[in-house]
């Protein structure tokens, strides 16, 4: 075993691009390429993150001395046509002849092992030469399987004896799913299990665009399962419980399947299908172990906050966690971790924060505020300020800290707003651009949970809004803007060592008669990435119309807020 004298590097060039730094075996540092380059979903090169990477070690001290690069086979063609690529994935459809020649390809070198090797020496290259440019210097090189960092970062929810690790996406070469057992090879389905891939092939046929899953899960409690449910559930075989397409899917197929079908009843029985057959396979690597188990969680299909919910509670579940990058966005840090287990024997310390990006100065802050020309101040305690105007009813930003890593804003690049007021979801929606259907996430205090919150059995990781749970009698009476159709809320639990801004806006909110719990949604316009810099939160919110904006101890005011 050889530890890393410095630190290692995470690199994903692929689908929601990124970086992360693991030191000693902590993740210090992660961003998405999105974030700097305010392109959603960036794919390509994270050009742009890098340098954010290498500037947060330099001033550190913290010397590269591993790259981990994430995706090992069916890359080089996309590595070799990178401008192409960086400018055309996020925009195409799953249907497309350009995805379509993508994953087959993917797919079919993954299975090959002579090809598997020259191409995937020939896809590294070009990723080896700009590392190296940028850096200045050529640094130990490390390639992970992309099932496998999905693996690695799951296990920074901690790792036990009784840890079972289920990853799962559309596909990552030539996999769809995996699932282990601490010191056991995984067990594999075939691309064509392709649970994720209908999932993101009816988001594209209903009207949406590629990524916009969890809207129809938002949609899916409006519907009535039964119209659909069995149509879906016929495109699979089922032998073990783990699930395979009978045939591949294309777009007229899918389209047939919905022909008849209000969107509503088609999310509704895609949202019932898709839990029975993740579900299903889950429940039989549950029945095999040996006792009740740790589930841990990583791969784009379990951004699905009812699925997650729907897998805590089947039998043989003690606790679950799902990494809160658990798409693609999360390969870099999945790829350090993966590499400092390899070269350490060790798992990588558990991840106590998911704010891990960049963090910006006081004087920076205040440069970008003077340059908007919005009315701003200093204020003596933002935190009490912007409690007050919550509790006036008023809708307030947060820009603090550092960037939050993944596709949830935990109170680093937040918009808040008291969930007892009727009329502010759709002033905020109409604001952001946003779905009128979309749910909304309530944060609240630890303490709060046992009066607010309802999750009989497995005992759940609540910070990073990655599982639903439902409401409790209370909660739906006092908070009903937190809460979804079905009774259900995705929240974050903030404990007492949580982002420390808004924790204490909810601790003072009880003492000027405020609610129990705040909606937190993510700071972005429809369609965009979530802020990055002060100057991106002040244009976003002048654009949103909303009433006040806080980074540090400014307080800047929307045109026709109060005072």
């Amino acid at each position: 075993m050889k530890t890393p004298k410095g630190a290692i590097l995470g690199l994903w060039d692929g689908h929601e691009a990124g970086v992360a730094i693991l030191q000693d075996g902590a993740l210090v540092f992660a961003l998405s390429e999105e974030r700097p380059s305010r392109r959603k979903r960036a794919s390509g090169f994270p050009s742009l993150a890098l340098a954010k990477a290498l500037d947060f070690s330099a001033t550190r001290g913290i010397p590269i001395t591993d790259v981990a690069l994430a995706g090992r086979w069916g890359r080089a063609p996309l590595r070799l046509l990178e401008p192409w690529y960086a400018h055309s994935d996020p925009h195409r459809s799953p249907f497309s002849l350009p995805s379509r020649l993508v994953r087959a390809w993917e797919n079919r070198v993954a299975q090959l092992p002579g090809a598997r090797a020259l191409e995937s020496n020939v896809g590294i290259l070009p990723v080896l030469r700009r590392v190296a440019t940028v850096l200045g210097s050529r640094p130990r090189f490390h390639v992970v399987p992309h099932h496998d960092a999905h693996a690695a970062s799951a296990l920074l929810g901690g790792i036990r004896d009784d840890t079972l690790v289920v990853t799962w996406d559309a596909y990552g070469e030539g996999v769809a799913a995996t699932a282990r057992t601490h010191g056991g090879p995984p067990q594999v389905l075939p691309f064509s299990a392709g649970v994720a891939s209908l999932y993101g092939g009816i988001t594209v046929a209903l009207g949406f665009k590629e990524g916009d899953e969890g809207k129809v899960m938002g949609l899916a409690c409006r519907g009535d399962p039964e119209a659909s449910r069995d149509r879906f559930l016929g495109l699979f075989h089922v032998r073990q419980g783990a699930p395979e397409l009978t045939r591949p899917l294309t777009f007229g197929r899918v389209r047939r399947l919905l022909e008849g079908l209000s969107r509503e009843d088609a999310a509704a029985g895609l949202q019932e299908a898709t839990e029975r057959l993740a579900g299903g396979w889950v429940q039989t690597l549950l029945d095999a172990s040996p006792g009740p188990v740790r589930l841990l969680l990583a791969g784009g299909l379990f951004a699905n906050v009812r699925l997650n919910q729907h897998l805590s509670m089947l039998p043989g579940v003690r606790s679950l966690y799902v990494f809160p990058n658990m798409g693609d966005g999360g390969l870099a840090a999945g790829a350090a971790c993966a590499t400092w287990m390899d070269l350490t024997g060790a798992p990588a310390q558990s991840a106590q924060s998911m704010a891990l990006g960049v963090k910006y100065s006081a004087a920076q802050a205040e440069l970008a505020a003077r340059a908007s020309h919005l009315p701003w101040r200093r204020v003596p305690s933002p935190v009490v300020a912007a409690a007050a105007r919550l509790c006036a009813g008023q809708v307030v930003c947060l820009h603090s800290g550092r960037d939050e890593f993944g596709p949830r804003a935990l109170g680093q690049r937040s918009i808040l707003f008291s969930p007892q007021d009727p009329g502010l979801p759709e002033r905020v929606n109409e604001g952001l651009g946003r779905d009128g259907f979309m749910p909304f996430a309530p944060v609240l205090l630890s303490e709060q949970v046992s009066q607010l919150l309802s999750f009989p059995g497995a005992d759940l990781d609540l910070t990073t809004m990655t599982v639903a749970v439902d409401g409790t009698d209370r909660f739906r009476e006092t908070c009903p803007a937190a809460v979804h159709l079905d009774g259900s809320t995705r929240p974050q639990v903030v404990p007492k060592d949580g982002p420390e801004r808004v924790r204490r806006i909810l601790e003072i909110l009880p003492r000027l008669g405020g609610p129990p719990a705040l909606i937190n949604t993510s700071f972005n316009l429809h369609g965009e990435p979530i802020v990055h810099t002060p100057g991106d939160a002040l244009r976003t919110f002048a654009r949103s119309g909303f009433d006040a904006l806080y980074m540090g101890d400014l307080e800047i005011r929307g045109e026709h807020a109060p005072h």
